[in-house]
């Protein structure tokens, strides 16, 4: 199975942006990915046509299963 950590951002301009990590940590906790959430809004590490990133609105990790056909 592949995980992927999602989190959403929203920007300056009031529009929501993804940013997507695969293969996080097993053991990730909630409390780990909102510090570096704040350090990313702290520091306007990721900037789009609508602004930098102002808040975290949402934090999950996606696993997704791939079967091969036969």
């Amino acid at each position: 199975m592949k995980s992927t950590l999602v989190m959403e951002f929203k920007t300056e301009g009031g529009k929501n942006t993804t940013i997507s990590i695969t293969s996080p940590r097993a053991d990730l906790t909630a409390a780990e990915v909102n510090a570096v959430a704040n350090e990313i809004v702290t520091k306007k590490a990721f900037v789009i046509n609508t602004g930098a990133v102002v808040s975290l609105e949402n934090a999950f990790i996606r696993t997704v299963e791939e079967t091969a056909l036969p």
